[in-house]
């Protein structure tokens, strides 16, 4: 995963080293002055979750491109805009580990990291988010993709921030471009509890995070050779690029199922050809795989998504960015 300008720079250059360390892998801390309450239900989702989750996961890819034209994503400079312009309208939450956030955020962003504090936190964040589009901010984008896929589809309306703080991307990304940074945490706000539209789909989501693994469901480039060489039939490979994209140039063996409706047409497709395999999805710079990676990994289909997908013009990292990696048409 430059005297007014000069202070500026090295908290810039800070928060970026911390991401560069710590990466986009989960983690359990949550700053002190963000109380947790334990709501994470013990063992395997109640009630038949899939039952739940298939309708709405159809339903969240269906929309794409119809009724919803910003694909649950938003530029750094637009939500920047947006603050200044509406700031009422925008809930953050930053979903990095806290060392990172403590570091430089967002103002006004409460930290809640990756994994087991989402889980145990979902009742607030629901309360939180309110009559507000919750913005999601992660490392790079790819991680706060996953959760906002799961978010919208246990009804709590959300963005990802593009590409996030912008990890070591150096040209694009929150701190990156260099929009404003605050070091001052921001609390939990206590709010009256929310009710949830579904609670099966709540027990999927918090089974999700509470088991998220180190690798935050995401596979880097040298691994994915390294498993398409030694163990191909161990994976089900998906390309969700557009289709003219992908017939200009793909990696050997991924099958392309465009992002949007052809993802909710094809699930049962993609849950028998991924039965008992890892189902790997590659985007363009990881953000989208990261939303079908979470949607089909409460489906109970076992994903996880290409680190900086494919790549594409203006983006520093991808596959396609190293010459020695194959590409196909």
């Amino acid at each position: 995963m430059n005297k007014k300008k000069v202070l500026y720079s090295l908290v810039s250059t800070l928060v970026v080293s911390s991401m560069i360390l710590t990466g986009c892998s989960k983690s359990a801390e949550i700053p002190a002055n963000a109380p947790i309450t334990n709501t994470a239900k013990e063992g395997a989702p109640v009630g038949d979750s899939a039952k739940a989750v298939k309708p709405a996961v159809e339903a969240y890819f269906t929309n794409i491109g119809s009724t919803v034209q910003d694909q649950y994503k938003i530029a750094e400079k637009d939500l920047s805009a947006e603050l200044v312009k509406n700031p009422g309208n925008y809930a953050i939450l930053d979903i990095r580990q806290a060392d990172a956030y403590k570091l430089g955020h967002i103002k006004g962003a409460v930290n809640v990291p990756y994994g087991p504090s989402i889980a145990s936190n979902l009742d607030k964040i629901r309360a939180y988010a309110k009559d507000k589009t919750l913005i999601l901010v992660c490392y790079t984008g790819q991680m706060a993709g996953q959760t906002d896929s799961i978010f919208n589809i246990a009804g709590i309306k959300t963005r990802a921030l593009n590409h996030g703080m912008g990890t070591g991307l150096d040209v694009v990304g929150w701190a990156s471009l260099k929009l404003p940074l605050d070091t001052d945490p921001t609390v939990m706000p206590e709010l009256p509890a929310v009710t949830s539209p579904n609670k099966a789909i709540d027990d999927a989501v918090i089974k999700y995070f509470s088991e998220a693994p180190n690798d935050s469901y995401i596979i880097d480039v040298p691994t994915l050779k390294e498993a398409m060489t030694k163990n191909p039939d161990k994976y089900y490979f998906i390309d969700i690029r557009a289709a003219a994209d992908f017939a200009n140039g793909h990696i050997n063996g991924f099958v392309n199922i465009p992002y949007g409706p052809d993802i909710a047409k094809n699930l049962d497709s993609i849950k028998e050809k991924g039965q008992g395999k890892t189902v790997v999805v590659c985007c363009y710079t990881g953000q989208t795989a990261g939303q079908v990676d979470g949607a089909l990994n409460i489906l109970g289909i076992s994903t996880t998504s290409v680190e900086f997908g494919f790549g594409k013009a203006g983006f520093p990292k991808g596959w396609s960015t190293d010459k020695a990696n194959e590409i196909v048409k």
